[in-house]
This record gives C-alpha cells, structure tokens and sequence, in this order.
C-alpha cells in the first residue's frame, strides 16, 4: 500500500522522517531536529546562555528552549 511518497521530519521537534517504499526511487527522508527545553524557578537568575534558544516565562518559572547549538550555566 502507500503511494510510495515520503517527507524529511519537522524542524525542531525530533520528529522522524519517512522511510523508502521498495522499488520507489524517491529515498527516505531525514528526521527533524532536536530540541531541549529547560524549566527553572524564577530565582535562578544569574544564567549565562549562548547559542540558539528562546526564554519565556510560565508562573514562577523560567523556560528555555534551545533548537541549535548552546549552553547554559548559573552562578
């Protein structure tokens, strides 16, 4: 069955791409990229953070999320 179509996986969510039907000359397609988020209370301010991430704020905690190369660290 199936059509014999595939497709590479979303960006940042990890998800996996399509495999190759046999006999389909269209290959399989790569899995999307990853992604890591991060939950810490407010009062941990002091972060030093490189690469590529986002920072938004739930409640009492902050969230980052990184979908490339980075790092964090507190003092």
């Amino acid at each position: 069955g199936g059509t014999g179509n595939t497709s590479a996986g979303t960006a940042n969510t990890g998800g996996g791409g399509g495999g190759q039907k046999s006999g389909v000359s269209n290959g399989a397609k790569n899995g999307g990229s990853g992604i890591v988020i991060l939950r810490t209370l407010k009062g941990h301010t002091s972060a030093t953070i490189t690469g590529t991430y986002t920072h938004t704020t739930d409640g009492y905690y902050n969230i980052y999320s990184f979908t490339g190369n980075g790092s964090i660290s507190w003092t």
